[in-house]
């Protein structure tokens, strides 16, 4: 299961990369316009090369204590890759369509949706391994980008902002599943 993930992370990279273009042939003005367009479009490359890199970390640290994969571990897997490897699209309307809902909407419901799915693997494996479920850290991440589906109703910018909670939360999720040890 992780040789697979592995292939999947790495081909939902690689065509990541492969949507940051450069026109031949321009000059000037144009040059420097489609130089811009590459900058929004490395931007949104970074950003989801780092979001799947934390995935893939997670992933294999949520199937670590893994014992024998039964079905439901096995179809969480299946909708978590699926969910990853759809990121490039998703990435492709935020570039394209950052500044109404639908970019930041769409970005933070399938971002949240996979890291709520990766929290349910890891409860699986935890509890499947005798583990309390105090040791998982609370979903701070998929909490973050599913509310930030709400917020890109009322302000597509302020939803892209939301998502830097990500980080500080999921910091005091890891702390309080720590002390549950």
């Amino acid at each position: 299961m992780l040789a697979l993930t592995d292939g999947v992370v790495a081909i939902a990279m690689t065509l990541l990369v492969l949507d940051i273009k450069l026109p031949e042939g321009l000059r000037g003005a144009e040059l420097h316009r489609a130089l811009d367009k590459v900058q929004s479009q490395a931007g949104a490359f970074l950003l989801s090369a780092v979001v799947i890199a934390l995935f893939w970390r997670a992933h294999h640290a949520a199937l670590r204590n893994a014992g024998p994969i039964d079905s439901y571990l096995f179809w969480l897997n299946v909708a978590f890759l699926l969910l990853v490897s759809s990121i490039p699209f998703p990435t492709k309307v935020l570039e394209d369509y950052g500044d109404q809902f639908l970019g930041p909407g769409l970005y933070g419901a399938v971002i949240g949706t996979a890291a709520l799915v990766l929290y349910v693997m890891d409860l699986h494996t935890s509890r499947s391994a005798g583990a309390p479920w105090r040791r998982v850290p609370l979903p701070a991440q998929a909490v973050v980008f599913l509310l930030s589906v709400g917020i890109a109703r009322v302000s597509p910018t302020a939803a892209i902002y939301s998502w830097a909670a990500a980080v500080p939360l999921s910091m005091v999720a890891a702390r309080i599943a720590a002390r549950g040890r």
